[in-house]
């Protein structure tokens, strides 16, 4: 449900009549008023969470669990949100902004790597200037920070600045968890693509064709194949990037990468190689056979092909510098959100509110306004996509990890590295932008999962049993207690 919240700004002030006599009414209501659903009190949301099987992980602060002195406590350094208490709930998605900055995706890394630690053996200390506080190790979730040198002055340069200095001043081991890259699949060559450029120009040169003529264009509109981790090689790292890095190797500490390609590129700056494990929000549920519960699920919405498939629509991020995706919103709006009349869009970003504007003013999209929803709270977002949703689909990486901890079966579309790597760390289901049949005219989502290689639940379970376990063996030698429910899944057969 969308909470009734009170508008502050004059378009929010936008009333719909009980009867809803003007779609366009209902649907700039939909728009503007659009609040945080299922996010309830604090105490109704913390019983809907433990519906979860990581039930373990529904006490939000760490330190105020402990049966024993703080004094025997592990002294966890915090680099990030605070979630030793839940948001109010009925906040606006500009006001929750202060929550969960920009996209609110990136709660879910962090309130996954908050709750790696057992929270009666260590005490968060959130860090603040001048990052002197005595702490035994520093817990800090990067996100996808690695940037291109020739994007680091508008890409990277401030929060790296920022982390950089915490890093040089505090004196002991840093856990790095998460560290992406933020690389799109144009933004870098990779061997593939030189090779199929180099191939087309020599093409046109014998059929006596301009190299910058038709063969090149018909490559790029489609390419052969995913994208290649190749161009990981040409990503040259910022020397305060590489500095940051260096100082947590210096410190004795751990580097977790989302996937290959970020290990790549650190390699390929003569990093020491760190370990390519996804992100931390694959612990968040705790149950052992999580995969085979996924799998049994996506199954189900194969053979039924219902078109009352309750689905969850994540949307892609819109980049101001690339041309705007006028047939991926038709498609969004007349192929999926029109065809399918119980699905919902989970919004992540205000860009999200833009796209939904231009489906109802080119498309005529009506979404009622229980079809649109927007968290800001993990508990209450896992919980409200598990009451709500049979699938998730679409271009969120962390909306689809929100599923997956709630025991949804979710895919996504990868548009960029960042992506696809994190996808392919963890086995999830996924196809590549370069490799998706995203026709407006023509697409059907059945057939679209259909061509995928679906969820594997035993390669899933076998995959997070396989980290759980390094977890254990790299927070042992660190002295970091480790979550019990994720000791207890790399024990698990």
């Amino acid at each position: 449900m969308v909470a009734p919240g009170k508008p502050r700004s004059s378009l929010l002030r936008m009333r719909v009549a009980a009867t809803l006599i003007a779609c366009a009414a209902a649907v700039s209501w939909t728009l503007m008023q659009v609040h945080e659903s299922g996010h309830t009190l604090h105490s109704s949301s913390s019983s809907s969470s433990s519906s979860n099987s990581n039930s373990s992980n529904n006490s939000s602060s760490s330190s105020s669990k402990s049966s024993g002195s703080s004094s025997s406590l592990a002294r966890i350094g915090w680099y990030g949100h605070d979630f030793s208490a839940r948001p109010v709930s009925g906040l606006t998605l500009q006001e929750a902004r202060h929550i969960c900055s920009d996209n609110s995706g990136n709660l879910v890394w962090a309130y996954g790597a908050w709750h790696l630690v057992d929270p009666d053996l260590a005490e968060m200390l959130p860090l603040r200037p001048p990052y002197t506080n005595p702490i035994d190790v520093l817990l800090l979730p990067t996100a996808n920070i690695l940037v291109n040198e020739s994007s680091y002055a508008v890409g990277g340069k401030g929060y790296t600045t920022q982390v950089l200095a915490m890093v040089r001043s505090v004196k002991a081991p840093i856990l790095t968890i998460g560290l992406g890259s933020q690389i799109r699949f144009d933004d870098v060559p990779s061997a593939a693509s030189a090779a199929e450029e180099e191939q087309a120009q020599e093409q046109a040169g014998e059929q006596g064709e301009d190299t910058d003529g038709t063969l090149a264009v018909q490559q790029q509109e489609a390419p052969q194949g995913g994208a290649d981790y190749s161009a990981a090689s040409a990503v040259q790292l910022h020397p305060q990037q590489v500095a940051l890095l260096q100082r947590v190797e210096a410190m004795g500490g751990l580097i977790i990468t989302r996937g290959k390609f970020t290990a790549a590129i650190m390699e390929a700056n003569g990093l020491a190689p760190p370990l390519p494990l996804g992100c931390p929000s694959l612990f968040i549920n705790h149950n052992p056979q999580l995969g085979a519960v996924l799998q049994q699920k996506w199954r189900a919405v194969l053979r039924k092909r219902d078109p009352n498939l309750r689905l969850g629509v994540t949307l892609p991020k819109v980049h101001m510098d690339r041309p705007f995706p006028s047939n991926l919103v038709r498609l969004l709006a007349e192929r999926v959100l029109k065809v399918f009349p119980r699905s919902v869009v989970v919004l992540q970003t205000l860009g999200d509110l833009n796209l939904l504007k231009t489906m109802h003013d080119k498309h005529g999209l009506y979404l009622q306004p229980d079809r649109v929803r927007h968290y800001y709270d993990v508990e209450a977002w896992t919980a409200g996509l598990k009451a709500c949703c049979d699938l998730v689909w679409g271009f969120r990486i962390h909306g689809t990890m929100a599923a997956i901890a709630a025991e949804v079966p979710g895919i996504v579309v990868s548009k960029d590295y960042r992506i696809k790597e994190l996808a392919e760390a963890m086995t999830l289901p996924t196809m590549d932008i370069l490799q998706a049949k995203l026709d407006p005219d023509t697409f059907d989502l059945f057939d679209f999962l259909d061509a995928t290689d679906g969820m594997d639940g035993r390669r899933f379970d076998r995959r997070r049993r396989e980290v759980a376990q390094v977890y254990v063996k790299e927070f042992e030698r660190l002295h970091v207690p480790l979550h019990p429910g994720i000791a207890a899944l790399a024990d698990s057969p």
